[in-house]
């Protein structure tokens, strides 16, 4: 291609064509010359170690060049010449090795920030799962409660001579009971051993778990194109084994100050501090969104209290999103937390945990 190119401008240039082909034979034939050498010299492009291919560059080069000189002038090049194509090879060389670095670095850039985006997405994942394993348990006394009331209605209504069929209905639904919550037990022991041996709850730094919420919240901002800007602080940082109940904690906290800020169509600021106060570790989330009403602040921890319904069916959500929070600070860490809001100024999310429940030392 390059052959015929040059043959053509030469041609184009007022030459004879068989001037012009033999004008640009040479330096087509450095390109025959170059490629013939590459081949011998790297047989592998998938296995070569970058110092052979760089030596392979300069000397296919030089070597291409100086053939193309001897065909140009029908003699051998001096050594000022040949020391001259030298330099112009290793000139080039250094462009070809600085290239292959940047690509190189940017291949591994962007790898890195692949394997990042996948261990935020697991990261997330897991902590749902460890969640809802929590709310499962939970599940479970009450299906042993009712288990038990079922089989003492049973023994009631033995004591009051009722007829056998309803003896033997209620002692049925005692017995059901009991198979589910085996059932049930099975599913968690299975969730919880597949979770654990394959993300064990290693320590993390309360600023890792923030830069990863950070990372991933953005990614939600920017999918919705939404005018939100994220303000993370941590003042007093340290290690925690219970990284994924804070994430999911947080998480919660950050997705409805999101979603209100989106809901009302408005700039907005999301804020996330976080620093100690004696033996308690302080954590606040704060937003500039529409707040929430003085009427309803005190049923938003409330089991089924939500202000918040799909605009495509109309049906309000289950609402145990902010109860669930409240659970986990309140009987996983022995922690409280407690809202405030101003409608249109600021709602914060206050939550204080005493650090033996969530640290370890760095």
């Amino acid at each position: 291609m390059i052959f015929l190119f040059r043959g053509i401008l030469a041609w184009m240039g007022q030459d004879t064509l068989t001037h012009a082909f033999w004008t640009a034979l040479p330096g087509g034939l450095y390109y025959v010359f170059y490629s013939l050498l590459f081949y011998l010299a790297v047989r592998n492009k998938h296995t070569v170690k970058f110092f052979h291919l760089i030596i392979s560059v300069l000397c296919c080069d030089f070597i291409s060049n100086w053939i193309e000189s001897l065909l140009r002038s029908g003699m051998f090049p001096s050594q000022a010449h040949s020391l001259e194509l030298l330099a112009i090879a290793v000139v080039r060389t250094t462009l070809v090795g600085f290239t292959f670095v940047l690509i190189d670095r940017y291949h591994s850039l962007l790898a890195r920030k692949e394997h990042e985006q996948r261990y935020q997405r697991l990261f997330l994942m897991t902590a749902e799962l460890k969640n809802e394993i929590y709310f499962m348990k939970k599940n479970s006394e009450e299906i042993e409660q009712i288990m038990g009331n079922a089989y003492r209605l049973y023994e009631s209504l033995s004591d009051r001579q009722i007829e056998s069929q309803i003896l033997d209905c209620a002692l049925a639904i005692a017995r059901d009971v009991h198979e589910i919550k085996k059932d049930y037990l099975g599913i968690i022991m299975g969730l919880e051993r597949e979770i654990n041996d394959e993300y064990p709850e290693t320590e993390m730094k309360f600023s890792d778990l923030l830069t990863i919420l950070k990372e991933v919240t953005y990614s939600q901002i920017d999918t919705k194109h939404l005018p939100i800007i994220l303000d993370f602080q941590c003042q007093d940082d340290f290690m925690t084994q219970a990284h994924y109940s804070l994430m999911l904690i947080l998480k919660n906290l950050v997705n409805n100050a999101m979603e209100a800020i989106e809901f009302d169509r408005r700039k907005g600021r999301i804020k996330i501090s976080g620093h100690r106060v004696q033996a308690d570790y302080m954590i606040s989330v704060c937003d500039d969104g529409p707040g929430i009403s003085e009427k309803n602040l005190p049923k938003v921890f409330h089991h089924g209290f939500s202000t918040k319904f799909d605009q495509t069916t109309g049906n309000i959500y289950r609402g145990v999103g902010l109860s669930g929070v409240k659970s986990v600070v309140e009987e996983r860490f022995h922690g409280t937390i407690s809202v405030t809001s101003l409608p249109n100024v600021k709602t914060e999310f206050q939550i204080r945990i005493p650090t033996g429940s969530l640290e370890e030392e760095a």
